[in-house]
């Protein structure tokens, strides 16, 4: 699993498709930044950089990511950590996250974890499985 990096002056967007599960909390916060209808689809510099960082803090999935470039800092994960199931099984988490999965560590401050077993992208949940 890899990220996209999209640059933008002061603050680079990272994607992970293999982890989107299409909450669409980006293209519903800032359509003018994310738009899946042009290319590239991620255009940090269409807003400034806190409210892009904002708006990536929604992604539940942990999918969108970033990296400030100014004096900013970068995300900070929620302490405690916390786990809510949802009632298909998905475990949505947020916090200091230390994932350790068949082909890497991960560390992270927000992930979708499969709870029924049929995703492509253990642990992640890729919202192709039977829990929709």
């Amino acid at each position: 699993m890899s990220f996209k990096t999209y640059v933008g002056e002061r603050i680079d967007v990272q994607f992970n498709a293999d982890r989107c599960i299409h909450a669409a909390e980006c293209v519903k916060g800032l359509p003018e930044v994310f738009d899946v209808n042009k290319r590239p689809w991620i255009t940090p510099d269409d807003e400034n950089a806190d409210e892009v960082a904002r708006i990536v803090e929604r992604c539940p999935s942990g999918a969108l990511q970033y990296v400030r470039k100014d004096e900013a800092e970068n995300e900070r994960p929620v302490y405690p950590t916390m786990i809510k199931a949802d009632a298909k099984g998905k475990l949505f988490i947020r916090g200091d996250i230390e994932i350790d999965s068949a082909e890497e560590n991960i560390h992270t401050h927000r992930a979708i974890l499969c709870g029924c077993g049929q995703t492509k992208h253990r642990p992640f949940c890729d919202n192709s499985d039977t829990c929709k």
